[in-house]
């Protein structure tokens, strides 16, 4: 049994007055969708306890929406849950327990301080590593500075990219009328932002937004069908992992959905890729297998990613321009997708083929993603030849008993109780990644090696114009 998409709106994402049930009705209400045939009500939310201070929410938010008596549920993946709730809601349809379920997923963050959302959210992150002071912005900026080290990106290429993205990102925003962000930026605007996390800035970053999306999935036939889901996850922190630079979570993820759909990445004629962060949606693109690495600058330096090019990505402003209240933006990815899909964009921007769709979405730092494909009913597409199989990273063991910088940021927004600017590293020995803390005058250089001189106070100390401390050692 197929599982279509029934119905699909947004509310608009923003920092506003309106309280969580008002964004959640505004986005039921845009989906301009007959309610008495909903069986089941699938609600996701990252943190309500923390934002809201309500607890027991699926019964909550169903009682307010006018839906009690139906059954509901909650379900939370941090900053993936949008895509988690339809996932499955997909799987209930499929399995044929409901025939037509509700799926919202919502979240009301801006009423809080910059500095309390930064501690709720950096809540999924390992303790260990959070002890030292790391944040999402922090983790994020050390998979990227990785990333263009083994790309062998100079810092300027790096940031052109970055910049592209960003620029691109603001200038959909203008046009998506649901956006945070309505504003076009130059590169000379995006060079001018301050730095949130070396090398990340401001115009790096996706805000802190309210919003909510809400869909109906059905077996009911309509004009999207579902064509396939996945999810993979990854170890909690990041120094477990043989790699920061690919997402083990979106890889399995993308090859569950393309096996699922029965079609490869060659079949997408557009994407809505996770782009919390700028290099996110760089990544992405290449976890997806929608873009080789050797690629990259070609795609960002001709617009490739715009609307009339060769694979439209985030043509929405995604996270970054459109906003990101963390439990709604997987599903508002899926809701962007099927309203261009199904004739309700905006003609200038809409794409020549729509026929298949792509979306990524990032649970935490990459910890539990999840990839969902959707196909206009009908359309024709290549077929796999065969499935397609995970294959793990190649990654160069290193066996010098030393410890190399394998990344490193300044952080000069730290969470509560961390001085500014805060300096991060992480160190490699022996295939042993370590997160530390460093307070040599300068960042110390990726692929530096440095040498243990002492313990102090149980803490290990590294001598070099300064000193890292090592923290849960």
């Amino acid at each position: 049994m197929s599982v279509y998409i029934k119905a699909g709106g947004l509310s608009t994402f923003c920092r506003c007055p309106d309280n969580l049930i008002n964004k959640i009705r505004e986005a039921i209400k845009a989906m301009d969708a007959d309610l008495s045939c909903v069986d089941a009500v699938y609600l996701g939310l990252m943190n309500p306890e923390a934002f809201t201070g309500v607890g027991n929410i699926a019964s909550y938010v169903t009682d307010k929406v006018g839906l009690s008596g139906v059954p509901s549920v909650r379900i939370e993946t941090a900053s993936s849950t949008g895509a988690a709730v339809l996932n499955l809601a997909y799987a209930a349809v499929k399995a044929g327990l409901y025939k037509n379920v509700l799926v919202i997923a919502a979240e009301k963050m801006t009423h809080l301080s910059t500095p309390k959302v930064t501690k709720i959210i950096s809540e999924v992150i390992e303790p260990s590593e959070r002890r030292t002071g790391a944040s999402m912005p922090s983790l994020a900026a050390m998979c990227a500075r990785r990333f263009a080290y083994e790309q062998g990106l100079s810092d300027k290429k790096f940031s052109d990219i970055l910049g592209a993205v960003a620029v691109k990102a603001h200038h959909y925003g203008v046009l998506n009328d649901k956006a945070q962000f309505r504003n076009e930026i130059t590169r000379d605007d995006y060079l001018a932002s301050r730095f949130i996390a070396e090398p990340l800035r401001l115009y790096d970053c996706s805000p802190i937004s309210d919003g909510a999306a809400a869909l109906i999935v059905s077996s009911d036939k309509s004009d999207v069908v579902i064509a396939g889901v996945g999810q993979g996850t990854d170890k909690q922190a990041l120094t477990k992992r043989t790699s920061i630079t690919s997402f083990l979570s979106t890889r399995k993820a993308a090859i569950s959905a393309y096996n699922m759909a029965g079609f490869g990445p060659e079949n997408v004629d557009f994407a809505e890729i996770h782009d919390a962060f700028t290099p996110f949606e760089v990544v992405g693109l290449i976890d997806t297998f929608l873009l080789r690495p050797e690629d990259v600058i070609k795609f960002y330096q001709g617009k490739e990613g715009y609307h009339d090019g060769r694979l439209p990505v985030n043509i929405s402003g995604g996270l970054k321009s459109r906003g990101h209240p963390v439990g709604a933006s997987g599903l508002a990815q899926i809701v962007e997708c099927y309203k261009v899909m199904t004739g309700r964009y905006p003609k200038e921007i809409t794409p020549e083929k729509t026929d298949v769709a792509l979306t990524q979405s990032i649970g935490g730092l990459a910890t539990n993603n999840f990839v969902t494909i959707l196909k206009k009913t009908g359309a024709k597409v290549t077929p796999l030849a065969r499935p397609m199989v995970y294959a793990a990273p190649d990654v160069k063991s290193d066996t010098d008993k030393r410890y190399r910088i394998y990344s490193a940021t300044r952080l000069h927004t730290p969470p509560e109780g961390f001085d500014a600017p805060l300096d991060l590293v992480v160190l490699q020995r022996k295939g042993r990644l370590i997160l530390a803390r460093s307070t040599a005058e300068e960042l110390p250089k990726i692929g530096s090696l440095m040498q243990i001189d002492e313990k102090v106070e149980g803490n290990l100390l590294v001598k070099e114009d300064g000193f890292l401390r090592f923290l849960g050692f």
